[in-house]
C-alpha cells in the first residue's frame, strides 16, 4: 500500500519541493527525479506483484468519507499494473525532455508545480479502485490541463493555434488562455454528468467500490440513463466526437504538455475508465445500448479526426488529429468487447486487453512523436507545414526517429502500432459481424486506408521535400534522446508483441498497405499532392467541418441571449420588478389608504370601535 501511495504521490512531493527554490535547473531537475522514482517504484511493483485474475484484483486501501463511501483505495489489477508502468515511465521521460525544451522560459515556477500535479492526478485515476478517489484525479487531470495548455499566457502569436483570419465571423485562431478555457469548459461540460452517474450508483447499490459494483444484484434495475450520464465524462475527456476541438486547440501549450497529454494523461483517461467498467456495466438492464453508443461514437470519431489530420496545416495539429482518431480506436474497441460479452462472457477480457494495448501501442509513438516534432518547430522556429523542409539532411537523428514512430502510429508491420491496433479494431469487425451492421467494415477500411496518407504527408512535407532553412541542427541531446528512445522502443515492442500473433493477409492490412503505398508516391516520392478539383473538400476539411464557428460562434451567442433573457425576465423583471417595485408599490398604496383613516377625530375613532365590536359579535353569531 505504501509503496502504491508513493508511485502516485512523489511527483506531486517534488513539485511542492520545486516551489521552495528560484533556481529553475533546481525546480526541473527535482521534478523529473520525483517521475523518474515514480516509474522505478512502478516498476518495483508490476515486477513484484503477480498480475492477479481479472475479477479479482488485489485492493489495499483505509476510510476516508465514509458517509458517501469514500475511500483511499488502490486496485493492483491486470490493466492498472501495465498501465502504471506505462503512465510514469512516458511522465519521466517527458519531464527529462521538458529539463531543455523549458529551459529559459518565463513561469518555470507554474509549469514544474502543475507538471508534478499533473502526473501525480494521472496516476490516482490508473490505480483507483474508489469512484470517489478516482474523481480526485479526474478533477485533478482537469484543472493541470487547464493551467498547462494556458501556460504562455502571454498569447504570442507563434503559441497559437490557427491564423489570424475568419470564417463566418467567428476567429479561427485560438491563443494559449482562450484553449485552456476552452479545454476546462469541455471537459467540466462531461464531468457534471459524470458526478451524477456516480452518485447514482452509491444511491442505488451503496458503494462506488469498482470491486463491490462488479456483479452487483441492484446493477440489474439501474438502466442506461446513468450509463450514458458516466459515458459523458470520458467522451469529454477523451476528445470524442463532437467533444474533440478542445484537443485540437490544446496545442497552444508547450510540446512537452501536448506529449504529456496525448500519449499517456489525460485523453487516456477517459478510454481506460470505459474499459476498466465494461465488466461492471454488463448487467445493466440495457447495456446494449450503452456499448453500441461508445462504439458508434469512437467509430465516428476516428473517421472524422483521421480527415482532419490529413488537411491541417501546423505539425503538431496533425499529431492531435491522429490522437483523437485513435482515442476513438480504443472507445470502439472497448464498446465492441462489451457488445461481444454480452454473447460470450468469457472471452471479455481477453477482448478488453486488446483495446488496453492500442493505449501502450499508440501512447509509445505519440509521445515520441510529439517530442520530436516539438524539436522541429524549436530548432526551425514555425509551427506550420510547408515553411520549412528537407530537414533530414540537418537533424539526421530526429528524422529516424520521427520515420520510425510514424510507421508505428500508421500501423505498419511489425512496429508496435499494427499489432495493438490491429487487435482493437479486430473486436469492431468482430462486434459488426456478430450484430449484421454492415456499414461498420467500409467505414473502418476508408480509416486504415486514409491514415498512412496522412503519415507519410507529415514526414515527407518536412523531412524530404521543401525549403531549406539556413540554419537548423540537430535539437540537444537531453530532447532527442528520449524520443529516440520511445521510437526504438516501437520496433522492439512490436518485435514482442508480434512473437504470439501472426500476420495473414487481411482486408484491414491491404487497406493499410495501400494507403501506405498511395502516401508514399504522393508525399515521399513526389514533392507533394496538389488538386484543385478537391479544394472544396479539403477546404472543409482544413476548417474541421465548421464546427468551430458552432462551438465559438452560435453556442456563445445562443449563450449570451440566454443569459439576457434570463437577466431581463427573471433578474429585472421578476426579483427587481418584484421587490423594489411590485411590493413598495402594494406597501405604499396600503399605506396611504390607511394614512387616510388617521382623521384625528376622536368621534371617528369610535365609530371605528363600534364598528369593529358589531362585526367581531357578527362571526360569532355566524361560527
Amino acid at each position: 500500500m505504501e509503496v502504491v501511495l508513493l508511485t502516485i504521490f512523489l511527483p506531486f512531493i517534488t513539485s511542492i519541493a520545486s516551489l521552495f527554490s528560484a533556481s529553475e535547473k533546481f525546480k526541473a531537475w527535482v521534478v523529473t527525479l520525483g517521475t523518474f522514482l515514480s516509474a522505478l517504484l512502478a516498476t518495483y511493483i508490476y515486477l513484484t506483484v503477480p498480475t492477479p485474475p481479472p475479477d479479482k484484483p488485489i485492493i489495499y486501501g483505509f476510510p476516508w468519507i465514509q458517509a458517501v463511501g469514500a475511500g483511499v483505495e488502490v486496485r493492483l489489477s491486470n490493466f492498472s499494473l501495465p498501465m502504471g508502468v506505462l503512465v510514469a515511465w512516458l511522465i519521466a521521460a517527458i519531464s527529462l525532455y521538458s529539463v531543455k525544451y523549458m529551459e529559459g522560459d518565463y513561469r518555470p515556477g507554474w509549469y514544474w508545480f502543475f507538471f508534478g500535479f499533473f502526473a501525480t492526478s494521472m496516476l490516482i485515476i490508473v490505480y483507483a479502485e474508489n469512484l470517489w478517489l478516482l474523481l480526485v484525479g479526474w478533477e485533478g487531470v482537469g484543472l493541470a490541463s487547464w493551467a498547462l495548455i494556458g501556460h504562455w499566457y502571454r498569447d504570442e502569436y507563434d503559441k497559437w493555434v490557427g491564423r489570424e483570419e475568419r470564417v463566418a465571423g467567428v476567429p479561427y485562431w485560438w491563443t494559449p488562455s482562450k484553449a485552456g478555457l476552452r479545454a476546462i469548459l469541455t471537459v467540466r461540460f462531461g464531468d457534471a454528468f459524470f458526478l451524477v452517474a456516480i452518485a447514482l450508483f452509491y444511491a442505488l447499490v451503496g458503494t462506488v467500490s469498482l470491486s463491490k459494483l462488479s456483479g452487483s444484484e441492484a446493477l440489474r434495475t439501474l438502466g442506461v440513463v446513468p450509463l450514458l450520464f458516466f459515458a459523458m465524462g470520458p467522451f469529454t475527456k477523451s476528445a470524442q466526437f463532437p467533444f474533440h476541438e478542445w484537443l485540437l486547440t490544446a496545442m497552444t501549450g508547450p510540446t512537452s504538455v501536448s506529449a504529456l497529454i496525448h500519449a499517456a494523461t489525460m485523453v487516456k483517461a477517459g478510454v481506460y475508465v470505459l474499459i476498466v467498467t465494461t465488466p461492471i456495466f454488463l448487467l445493466v438492464k440495457g447495456a446494449e445500448l450503452y456499448f453500441w453508443v461508445v462504439t458508434v461514437v469512437g467509430v465516428v470519431t476516428a473517421l472524422a479526426a483521421t480527415l482532419i489530420a490529413l488537411t491541417a496545416m501546423e505539425f503538431k495539429l496533425v499529431l492531435a488529429g491522429s490522437t483523437a482518431a485513435n482515442l476513438g480506436i480504443i472507445a470502439a474497441a472497448a464498446g465492441a468487447a462489451g457488445l461481444l460479452g454480452l454473447h460470450e462472457e468469457r472471452l471479455l477480457s481477453t477482448l478488453l486487453f486488446f483495446a488496453f494495448l492500442h493505449i501502450v501501442g499508440h501512447a509509445v509513438s505519440k509521445a515520441s512523436l510529439f517530442m520530436g516534432f516539438g524539436a522541429v518547430i524549436h530548432e526551425a522556429g514555425t509551427r506550420f507545414i510547408g515553411e520549412v523542409g528537407g530537414l533530414a539532411r540537418h537533424m539526421k537523428i530526429t528524422a529516424a526517429a520521427m520515420a520510425l514512430s510514424m510507421l508505428s502510429l500508421v500501423g505498419i508491420p511489425p512496429f508496435v502500432g499494427y499489432v495493438t491496433k490491429d487487435l482493437a479494431l479486430e473486436n469492431v469487425f468482430e462486434a459488426g459481424h456478430v450484430y449484421h451492421v454492415e456499414w461498420l467494415a467500409p467505414v473502418l477500411y476508408v480509416l486504415l486506408f486514409i491514415t498512412p496518407i496522412y503519415g507519410l504527408r507529415l514526414i515527407g512535407l518536412t523531412f524530404a521535400h521543401g525549403r531549406e532553412p539556413e540554419e537548423v541542427h540537430e535539437a540537444p541531446v537531453l530532447m532527442w534522446l528520449p524520443y529516440t528512445a520511445l521510437a526504438v522502443a516501437t520496433v522492439a515492442l512490436g518485435v514482442y508483441f508480434a512473437a504470439a500473433v501472426k500476420f495473414p493477409l487481411t482486408e484491414a492490412l491491404v487497406a493499410v498497405l495501400a494507403g501506405f503505398l498511395t502516401g508514399f508516391i504522393l508525399y515521399i516520392w513526389l514533392p507533394g499532392f496538389r488538386s484543385e478539383t478537391l479544394k472544396p473538400l479539403w477546404e472543409a476539411l482544413y476548417r474541421r467541418f465548421y464546427l468551430p464557428i458552432l462551438y465559438d460562434g452560435v453556442l456563445p451567442l445562443l449563450y449570451t441571449w440566454l443569459a439576457k433573457f434570463i437577466y431581463l425576465v427573471f433578474d429585472r423583471g421578476l426579483f427587481d420588478g418584484l421587490y423594489h417595485s411590485v411590493l413598495p408599490g402594494v406597501f405604499g398604496a396600503a399605506s396611504n389608504w390607511a394614512r387616510r383613516l388617521a382623521t384625528g377625530y376622536i368621534s371617528m375613532y369610535v365609530f371605528y370601535a363600534v364598528v369593529g365590536v358589531f362585526v367581531i359579535l357578527l362571526l360569532l353569531v355566524l361560527l
